[in-house]
């Protein structure tokens, strides 16, 4: 019984072994000029996406802010259900430009290339909202996380959810 149970987790064992063995595809590498250039290029690209998206926020742009988007774009806003899709986080951004308005300022925390096609930023931002149905103004302060992507050689927000960080 022993023996019977011992090659049986050998023969379980054996799979995982030649996994294990295997070497991991390798990525394109860069060389550190090529890496330099690379990142100094890309991070000014990914900040300028920044700047417009805060500009398309601030004028109420529908069509400025999607230009910015991935057609497989995630909105994650607080309290409602992910925007999964260009056509989903386009409704999204009417439903919210019909019920405020924005005048608010974006500061880079972190800004790190994952590879030549992915970005990770994360951002503060500061300034007003404007309900519009009254016209009260009051403060915004939100934390946001993005995930960029490039794609036909310009980086696009894919990923987008934020919180305020301002008391309720």
């Amino acid at each position: 019984m022993k023996t019977a149970l011992v090659l049986a987790i050998a023969c379980l064992c054996v799979p995982f072994v030649r996994d294990a063995q295997a070497q991991p595809p390798t990525l394109p590498s860069f060389s550190s000029l090529d890496a330099s250039r690379f990142e100094s290029n890309d991070r000014a690209e990914i900040e300028r996406v920044l700047k417009s998206y805060e500009q398309s926020l601030n004028a109420s742009d529908v069509n400025g802010v999607i230009r910015l988007y991935s057609d497989d774009a995630v909105l994650m806003a607080p309290g409602s259900p992910s925007a999964v899709g260009i056509q989903a986080v386009q409704n999204a951004y009417q439903g919210v430009f019909h019920a405020i308005r924005l005048n608010i300022t974006f500061q880079v925390a972190e800004l790190h290339l994952l590879s030549s096609v992915w970005a990770f930023l994360r951002t503060n931002s500061t300034g007003q909202i404007t309900i519009l149905a009254n016209g009260a103004v009051i403060p915004e302060g939100n934390q946001e996380l993005f995930l960029l992507r490039k794609a036909h050689g310009q980086w696009k927000l894919a990923r987008y959810s934020f919180s305020s960080f301002l008391p309720n």
